[in-house]
């Protein structure tokens, strides 16, 4: 009767008080999201390590690179399912934990668990398989609400500041994962698993104690009971209205910009073998320098978010990154390849830290998690369908087609995201207000 009591008490859509958080507006503190940037960092730690090796263990089963890849994409596809689910679910939660922290207690040690049964599992394909989709499936189920905490603890005004924190902190594990976790995995594959299992628990510890149950800037008020997955799936048809068209560009902004992300990411070493006369490792490497310089930058370019405003700093990133690739495109040299990607990284920085912020702005304070989850679905798509689009490029006009596709649909995601701007509003930070009083209209109309 105890763990029934506390499994309905965590989902439960019971009367929260509204005060406790309007009496913390003012103590807003960086220090809190610096705490509540350990989930993400979990967060990264776990996906990292588990795109990194995965593979590997698949390779002794199967021996198409495809049906490896294949494998692996179970991975995108559950979380296009299931994070706008899932976060619009947590808007509608009103439990005496708050609305995020249910499904992080639930998820995460679920995650932690899978994750460390990963190595044992790969002594049969099928149970590997099996787990697989359980770690990603508990991973997703929690990743969007933790990032949500985010907003939830953070003015709309400082969240780009506030993101280049998160970001910062899912750098630092990434890095955990590549610099630590991958040298462990050579003396024994369970140890890498079992310390990033119990860097999990670690940020599920963290983020309870530091969480605020209730946070000040998310809508602690009683809500609907109104089907999550009707309000998920429904949600992305809405963005077809013509009154919501400024929202759907903006998300079509993210995904046509991804495609060029994933893209690089994935074909570039192929260049740099190819093209440059690098081996597969020093190839592999050169992508460093834009991750790296994505992670020196990531504060500064929050910071210049909250100076300039969201959509500003994105289109400065989104004019930059075009002519940098185009820049490449007869460059033979891979260090200088290397210091455009520095440059790069931070176009890309300026454009990636602004974009959950400006999307979480548009759910005012009571739709914040439905519309991370949206974020999620667009990006994605895009992280799912950008190697394929740079790969077809390659063949159509040689390896630089790698960069002239690319330096189109960062292109195309200027055009897109100043139009959804238009659409918006004529100064970016009046997004969030307008879209406060869009939802205070369609929650009284309920």
């Amino acid at each position: 009767m105890q763990i029934k009591s506390m499994f309905s008490g965590l989902f439960s859509r019971g009367k929260q008080p509204v005060e406790e958080g309007e009496n913390k507006k003012d103590n807003f503190s960086y220090a809190k999201i610096w705490w509540i940037g350990f989930g993400f960092l979990g967060v990264q730690v776990a996906f990292t390590t588990y795109n990194a090796f995965l593979p590997l263990m698949y390779r002794h089963f199967i021996e198409s690179r495809g049906l490896i890849g294949l494998l692996m994409g179970t991975d995108n596809l559950l979380g296009l399912l299931l994070i706008p689910v899932i976060g619009a679910w947590s808007d509608r939660v009103n439990s005496p934990l708050g609305r995020r922290l249910p499904f992080v207690l639930v998820a995460l040690p679920l995650a932690a668990l899978t994750f460390f049964a990963i190595p044992f599992a790969a002594a049969m394909l099928w149970t590997l398989i099996i787990t697989e989709i359980a770690f990603t499936a508990a991973m997703h189920s929690y990743r969007g609400p933790i990032i949500s905490l985010m907003p939830d603890h953070t003015p709309p005004e400082k969240r780009s500041t506030a993101n280049g924190i998160i970001n910062l902190m899912g750098g630092i594990g990434t890095l955990i994962a590549f610099g630590g976790l991958s040298l462990i995995y050579d003396i024994d594959p369970r140890l890498t698993f079992g310390i990033g299992a119990a860097i999990l628990f670690l940020t599920l510890f963290i983020v309870w104690k530091k969480a605020d149950r209730h946070p000040p800037y998310i809508d602690n008020s009683p809500v609907s009971s109104r089907n999550p997955i009707k309000e998920a799936f429904g949600g992305i048809l809405v963005l077809l209205k013509p009154e919501k068209r400024g929202e759907f560009l903006t998300l079509a902004a993210m995904l046509t910009y991804f495609i060029g992300f994933a893209g690089l990411d994935a074909m570039f070493p192929i260049y740099g073998v190819e093209t440059l006369g690098l081996t597969e490792g020093r190839a592999a490497f050169i992508l460093t320098t834009f991750a790296g310089a994505f992670l020196v930058f990531a504060l500064l370019a929050g910071y210049i978010g909250t100076r300039l405003g969201k959509v500003p700093a994105m289109l400065i990133g989104l004019a930059m990154v075009p002519v940098l690739f185009l820049v490449s495109i007869p460059v033979r040299e891979p260090m200088v390849i290397g210091g455009i990607f520095i440059v790069a990284g931070f176009g890309w920085a300026l454009i990636n830290v602004q974009a959950m912020p400006l999307i979480a702005d548009l759910g005012g304070r009571d739709r914040v998690g439905y519309y991370i989850g949206l974020y999620y679905v667009f990006t994605m798509t895009g992280q799912m369908i950008g190697p394929s689009v740079l790969g077809f490029s390659m063949d159509i006009m040689g390896n630089e087609g790698m960069f002239i596709s690319g330096a189109a649909v960062y292109a195309l995601g200027f055009v897109l995201l100043r139009a959804g701007r238009k659409r918006l509003a004529a100064d970016p930070e009046k997004i969030a207000h307008k879209s406060r009083l869009s939802n205070a209209r369609a929650g009284s109309g309920r």
